[in-house]
């Protein structure tokens, strides 16, 4: 198991903060698998603690910010109503959830978060890269076909592709402290082609990190995970032959694993993933932002000081569908301002910058770059600061890794 070979510490499979790490990664499993099994990742922790009934440590005031707003956000359902409030509940369930994990771990989780993760992003970036080769080539997997509601491009699989991009980013960043660092080339290959433009801004800085933690002894793996990465990006794609099956002029053929059943030939409009596709659209002045603006705009012109609850759920429904899809500003800080007002706006900043101050200061360079790779997928995505677990789970992590004192709860 890759736990056992960590740099990260020193903490067995059976301690409590490297079971509260495997409890992290659950919300990037859940984005495959349904969260009530993947709340199972939790229940070693549980018992773990039931046995042993330490008294957890003292949490940080760094997560007051985190405490106050999940509060704000239960008076603002009762006093506020959305036709969403399912899933604004789930997700106030989901970040308690890892509040808790947080806080009953009392230390470093990146062990334990780390030797989860990075198995499921190294599967998932292969099964994307053979999708992606197959797709050039004309084939499509019929479980995949089935199982998404538009075939995705590239390597992108059936679930957000920025979400996937972010798995595969800070997976690549966990390999920097393994023996498994050669699994770096699949990860930031299949991320490249994944359509997300955020993985393509920012996978130069896992090189960058790395060099800087290991200093001129990286340079040879750098190197040469820079040259495999290229390697796979040049062989797996093959644009002369999606060409012809893009503009439909021959059929897709349809790949069964472990079926019987035969599928006729699909004639399907797919579009082509790779780096210089997505940088490409970036050359307007926008840098890939175009398609969040009109929320950015709408969102804007409703703040006020006061506070205006839900409401705005309903305005984006209405104005980007009718009036039934769920939309948002895309922008948390936005969001809670159009909920609570000024206060919740600058509590929503304070969720954000207090945790990375401590961190800052700390000057450990892995946890910082945890925390800075999950941001852009923070800031810019998502309905409120709780919408988006994975970036919760990174911020959390990367927080644990910041000395308690010794204050215990009994």
């Amino acid at each position: 198991m890759i736990g056992t070979v960590n740099r990260w510490s020193t903490e067995a499979p059976l301690e409590k903060s490297f079971l509260a790490g495997v409890a992290m990664a659950a919300p990037f499993y859940a984005d495959f698998f349904s969260w009530r099994w993947v709340a199972l990742l939790a229940a070693p922790l549980f018992v773990v603690l039931l046995m042993r009934r330490e008294r957890l440590k003292r949490p940080p005031l760094e997560i007051l910010p985190f405490v106050v707003l999940l509060a704000l956000h239960v008076i603002a359902l009762v006093f506020s109503h959305t036709v969403f409030s399912g899933q604004v509940i789930k997700d106030l369930v989901i970040a308690s959830f890892l509040l808790a994990v947080f806080v009953i771990a009392g230390k470093d989780m990146l062990s334990g978060f780390f030797s989860a993760l990075i198995p499921l992003a190294l599967g998932t970036a292969l099964l994307g890269l053979f999708k992606a080769g197959l797709l050039d080539r004309g084939y499509l997997i019929g479980f995949i076909l089935d199982g998404c509601s538009a075939y995705p491009a590239g390597s992108a699989l059936c679930v957000n592709y920025n979400n996937l991009g972010l798995l595969w980013l800070v997976a690549a960043l966990g390999c920097i402290k393994t023996r498994f660092w050669w699994c770096i080339p699949f990860l930031l290959a299949a991320g490249a082609l994944s359509t997300s433009r955020r993985f393509i801004l920012l996978m130069s800085f896992i090189p960058i990190v790395w060099i800087l933690i290991q200093g001129r002894s990286a340079i040879v793996r750098v190197m040469s995970v820079l040259v495999a990465t290229g390697v796979l990006l040049i062989a797996i794609p093959d644009a002369s032959s999606f060409e012809k099956f893009w503009r439909q002029t021959v059929p897709y053929k349809v790949l069964e694993f472990g079926s019987d059943v035969d599928r006729e030939d699909v004639q399907a409009k797919i579009n082509r993933s790779g780096p210089m596709l997505l940088l490409g659209t970036m050359a307007d002045g926008t840098l890939g932002t175009s398609t969040r603006q009109d929320f950015w705009r709408l969102g804007a012109s409703m703040v006020s000081l006061a506070p205006q609850g839900w409401h705005y759920h309903e305005v984006f429904a209405c104005t980007f569908s009718l009036c039934v899809d769920f939309h948002y500003p895309h922008m948390p800080v936005i969001s809670e301002w159009l909920i609570g007002g000024a206060l919740f706006a600058l509590v929503a900043i304070a969720f954000y910058v207090w945790p990375f101050w401590s961190i800052l200061r700390e000057r450990r360079l892995f946890p910082i770059a945890l925390f800075v790779l999950a941001m852009p997928y923070a800031l810019i995505s998502g309905d409120t600061v709780f919408s988006l677990p994975i970036c919760i789970s990174c911020m959390l992590v990367a927080l644990s890794t910041v000395q308690r004192q010794g204050a215990q709860l009994s």
